[in-house]
């Protein structure tokens, strides 16, 4: 159930800077997103415009997929974005319906998809180094996991003040997240290497 200071409206502005507070670990950038269920589900336009800048991550990173057509990674990507919504937030209503804390699930699932925007913003630079032939991408892989884990802490910081839980079952939110993407990614190239 919503209160009236739950369903305030969450506009593009209000959630950019929600999302910039909770990258810089301020507790009140929670307060930005609401908490009801219609918001969630536009929230899902946000990692969804932002697709592409990851597909050209997979496009730029040499592996198993390297003799996949652009076509086929665009799908199977497309397939495991969609495979790791389900799995996460599926498993995320499920452990707190379990624990009784369901009552902040919307505000976690719009903030979560909303701090997308600073995940992709940090790995521009990474992007940039690549393309410009400055930097190889096993040169920046070091680099590259400190922001990841960066982004993990910032996203378990968010569910600890969003769930008003501690932040250790913050902290096995975020490794669910990590586990589920990691997952995803090696089954799909592991299928890409396949086809």
């Amino acid at each position: 159930m919503t209160t009236d200071s739950d369903a305030k409206p969450s506009g593009i502005k209000t959630s950019l800077l929600g999302t910039l507070e909770l990258a810089l670990l301020m507790p009140q950038g929670t307060d930005r997103f609401s908490n009801d269920r219609d918001t969630a589900l536009r929230s899902f336009i946000v990692p969804a415009l932002l697709f592409p800048a990851s597909l050209i991550a997979v496009y730029m990173s040499p592996g198993a997929m390297a003799d996949t057509s652009t076509n086929t990674i665009a799908l199977l990507y497309s397939l495991r974005l969609f495979a790791s919504w389900v799995l996460f937030f599926g498993f995320v209503y499920w452990i707190l319906r379990e624990v009784g804390r369901m009552d902040h699930f919307y505000r976690f699932v719009t903030a979560n998809n909303w701090l997308t925007v600073p995940a992709t913003a940090i790995f521009i630079p990474v992007a940039f180094m690549v393309m410009a032939g400055s930097h190889t991408m096993a040169e920046l892989y070091p680099f590259m996991l400190c922001l990841m884990g960066y982004t993990y802490f910032f996203t378990a910081f968010m569910a600890a003040h969003v769930l008003r839980v501690p932040l250790e079952f913050a902290g096995f939110l975020a490794f669910i997240a990590f586990a589920i993407d990691r997952g995803t990614t090696d089954f799909v190239q592991w299928v890409g290497g396949i086809l």
